[in-house]
């Protein structure tokens, strides 16, 4: 575990469960509250566990290489000097730096219009809690078709009415080549035999920083699971999981991707330059996630991806993927 040095015993605990996410009565995900994680890891919500509907686990959430990373949700290293990604931060010149400018996102309340959307709304707080940003995040969900579910998901960035401006940041806008992560964030588990790809290209080293708007329109990761819950049998199987943007404006942002370090993928808000939210002009980001049990081909990853979420019961039925070794 990796801890700052005024926190000599860390603790991290159970988060509480803010609502699962069902199909067919089954849970595929879990929106959790954060609320176990040390301060030194900016608590936040998120989504773990997520499940293909065959019930593998494809989400990680305080692994011991960085403890700060949980399920499938978001999060920012430098809002306005204030760490809401959790761990150390990056400063231009000394590099990787633990300091205590830790902030959370807390959720504030939640609304559920129907049975497959959920709307929350939150705050990004500074260690001292003042409201940084107010965040609303919308959740809707659907199968699609046997072997997979979708997840599509949009987050609505608010200055506080009479602040200033709120500046966003990376260590890659503050100099860390290829280090532009921040915004939405998957940390997937344990898992090997990865194959990593966009439209255009695969592998980590030419996919990660590759840009939706310029060709690699979505992003998928095809792997086998060797995770194991709570010590029990391993979660295993064969999964797919795959972004797109679901907006012009989203599909600007570079994909960020690490397969031999960790397990992770996602989509960088401030790749190499900060991004700023205005009072006049909330930044707004959507997606597209798909969940899929097997190796889906690229042709089935794009269709179901670019389908409408109502549509995507009366699409035409699947191949059906690849289950074996």
């Amino acid at each position: 575990m990796k801890a700052p040095p005024w926190e000599p015993s860390p603790a991290w605990g159970p988060s509480a469960t803010l609502a699962e996410l069902a199909i067919d009565g089954v849970a595929v995900a879990v929106c959790a509250d954060g609320s176990g994680a040390p301060e030194f890891d900016s608590p936040r919500p998120h989504l773990h566990p997520v499940r293909t509907l065959a019930g593998v686990v494809v989400t990680d959430a305080a692994p011991a290489d960085h403890t700060w990373h949980v399920g499938l949700g978001l999060g920012v290293q430098d809002v306005n000097g204030h760490n809401l990604w959790g761990g150390r931060t990056y400063l231009r010149g000394p590099g990787y730096t633990w300091r205590r400018d830790h902030g959370r996102i807390r959720h504030d309340r939640s609304d559920q219009p129907a049975a497959t959307a959920l709307a929350q709304h939150l705050t990004w707080l500074t260690g001292d809690e003042e409201p940084l940003l107010a965040e609303t995040r919308e959740l809707r969900w659907a199968r699609a078709g046997a072997h997979a579910w979708r997840l599509d998901l949009t987050s609505t960035l608010t200055v506080p009415p009479g602040a200033q401006p709120v500046r966003l940041g990376s260590p890659g806008a503050h100099g860390r080549v290829g280090g532009g992560y921040g915004g939405l964030f998957w940390r997937l588990p344990a898992c090997d035999d990865v194959r990593v790809r966009t439209p255009l290209d695969h592998g980590e080293d030419r996919v990660h920083g590759s840009v939706p708007a310029d060709g690699a329109r979505w992003l998928a990761w095809s792997a086998r699971s060797t995770a194991h819950t709570r010590g029990e049998a391993p979660a295993s199987g064969l999964f797919t999981v795959a972004l797109a943007p679901a907006d012009a404006m989203t599909a600007r942002d570079p994909w960020f991707v690490r397969v031999s370090g960790y397990p992770g993928l996602g989509s960088s808000l401030a790749w190499s330059e900060p991004v700023d939210v205005l009072p006049s002009l909330p930044l707004r980001r959507s997606f597209r996630c798909l969940v899929a049990d097997g190796r889906l081909p690229d042709d089935e990853v794009g269709r179901l991806l670019d389908a409408p979420l109502h549509l995507l019961d009366d699409s035409p039925a699947p191949a059906t993927p690849e289950t074996g070794p």
